[in-house]
C-alpha cells in the first residue's frame, strides 16, 4: 500500500538546551508526516523557552530525517515535518502582539491556558473563567498572524469563549470525551461539537490518565475514544494527537524561578493531586502512546473504519485545518 499520510497533533521533549531532539526520529521510523513539538507551558518563562526554541530550531536542522516546517507546503514524503506549539498564554506577557512573535519563531499552534487562569483565559483545573478582554486581543491576533488555537488544557467557559471569538477553525489538539473517562482534562461532546461547528478538529490522546489507565494505551486503546468523536462530531473532524513525553536522562527541564514573584516552580499547584496526579516516575500521565503505535494505526483502523475514514482520522484533518489557518 502507499504512504498513509500522518499527523500527530502534539508531542513533548524536555523543555531544556539540552534535549536531544532525536528522539523524535522514532516518528520518521514509524512513518509520521507531522508532529506539533510543545516549546513551553504557562509555568515556563521566557529566559527558559526561547533558547530551547534557538536549541531546537538549530538541532532539528542538522537531523537527516526531520524538518522545521512553517507551511504544510514544505512537509516532505518521507521527513517528519516538525512545527511548534505553546501551551498556555502566560509567556505572552500581557502583549497580544507577542504571538506575532511566536509565529516568527516558528510556533503555529497555542492554546491560552495551561490547567490554571490566567490574564487571558481559565484552565481546566481553577475555578471557573471567561476570555478576558486581553484574551480577545490574543484569539484576534493568533487569527491575523495564522497560529492556529488549541483549547486543551483550557477550562470550559473560556473554550466557549474562545470559540464564539475566533474567526477560524480551532482544535482540541490532544482531548479525551469526559463521556468515557471522568476527568477534568476530558472534554465534554458539547465542547467538541462546537469546535466541529468552526470547522475545526478534535484530536483524542493517548494519556493513560486520561483513559482510566495506569499504563501506557496501545493503538488498541484509542480505539472507543475515536469512535466517540466519529460518532459525536463526525469524519471530517476528528484526528490525533498523543502527548507523548519523551524523559531523557540527566536532562533537567525544571522551571526557573517566577520572574516576577521570584516563587520556584510547584508540580503540585499546575497538576494537583485532587485531580489524581501522581507526580511518579512517568510523571503525570501514567503512560503515553508511543510513536511506535503509529505503524500499527493504520491498518488498525482499516479494519475497523474503512481506509477512506482512517485517513482523515490519522492526518488528513488536521493538514485541511493546518492548511486554512497556517
Amino acid at each position: 500500500m502507499s504512504h498513509r499520510f500522518k499527523w500527530d497533533a502534539h508531542v513533548c521533549l524536555p523543555i531544556s538546551v539540552n534535549t536531544d531532539v532525536r528522539d523524535l526520529l522514532a516518528y520518521q521510523r514509524a512513518g509520521v508526516d507531522f508532529i506539533s513539538l510543545n516549546i513551553g507551558m504557562c509555568m515556563n518563562s521566557l529566559s527558559q523557552i526561547d533558547p530551547v526554541i534557538a536549541h531546537f530550531t538549530a538541532a532539528i536542522a542538522a537531523t537527516p530525517g526531520l524538518k522545521l516546517v512553517g507551511s504544510v507546503d514544505d512537509l516532505q514524503p518521507g521527513v517528519t515535518g516538525v512545527a511548534f506549539d505553546l501551551e498556555g498564554a502566560r509567556p505572552l506577557q500581557g502583549r497580544a502582539e507577542a504571538v506575532a512573535t511566536f509565529h516568527a519563531q516558528g510556533v503555529r499552534m497555542m492554546h491560552l491556558a495551561y490547567n490554571r487562569n490566567n490574564d487571558v483565559a481559565g484552565g481546566c483545573h481553577d475555578v471557573p473563567m471567561g476570555l478576558t478582554a486581553l484574551g480577545h486581543d490574543v484569539v484576534a491576533e493568533a487569527n491575523r498572524v495564522g497560529v492556529l488555537l488549541d483549547l486543551s488544557h483550557t477550562g470550559e467557559a473560556s473554550s466557549f469563549d474562545i470559540i464564539a471569538a475566533s474567526t477560524r477553525p480551532v482544535v482540541y489538539s490532544h482531548a479525551n470525551a469526559a463521556a468515557l473517562h471522568d476527568h477534568a482534562r476530558n472534554i465534554s461532546d458539547a465542547q467538541m461539537r462546537a469546535v466541529a461547528d468552526t470547522g475545526g478538529v478534535v484530536c483524542p490522546t493517548g494519556v493513560g490518565k486520561f483513559m482510566g489507565l495506569d499504563r501506557a494505551p496501545s493503538a488498541e486503546d484509542m480505539l472507543p475514544y475515536i469512535d466517540h468523536a466519529l460518532v459525536t462530531v463526525g469524519e471530517e473532524h476528528v484526528g490525533l494527537g498523543s502527548d507523548m513525553w519523551f524523559g531523557q536522562d540527566g536532562v533537567d527541564e525544571t522551571p526557573p524561578p517566577d520572574p516576577a514573584t521570584g516563587e520556584g516552580f510547584d508540580p503540585h499547584y499546575w497538576w494537583p493531586e485532587a485531580f489524581d496526579y501522581d507526580h511518579g516516575a512517568t510523571a503525570i500521565g501514567g503512560g503515553y502512546l508511543a510513536p511506535e503505535e503509529w505503524a500499527v494505526l493504520p491498518g488498525l483502523l482499516d479494519d475497523h473504519l474503512g481506509p477512506r475514514i482512517a485517513d482523515k482520522v490519522l492526518g488528513q484533518n488536521m493538514r485541511r485545518v493546518a492548511a486554512e489557518v497556517w
